[in-house]
């Protein structure tokens, strides 16, 4: 019989470090959201 064992583990970031997480965070979504208007437009052309 196979076990899973899971670890939790929580942040707790300084000011600067919440503000490099939060700026990365929006350049991703503005990544995927980039990325998935040009897979529409592609979907959509053919």
């Amino acid at each position: 019989m196979q076990r899973l064992q899971a670890y939790q583990y929580e942040l707790m970031p300084d000011g600067e470090q919440e503000r490099n997480m939060r700026r990365f965070a929006g350049a991703c979504r503005f990544v995927y959201n980039k990325a998935l208007a040009m897979q529409k437009e592609n979907h959509e052309a053919g």
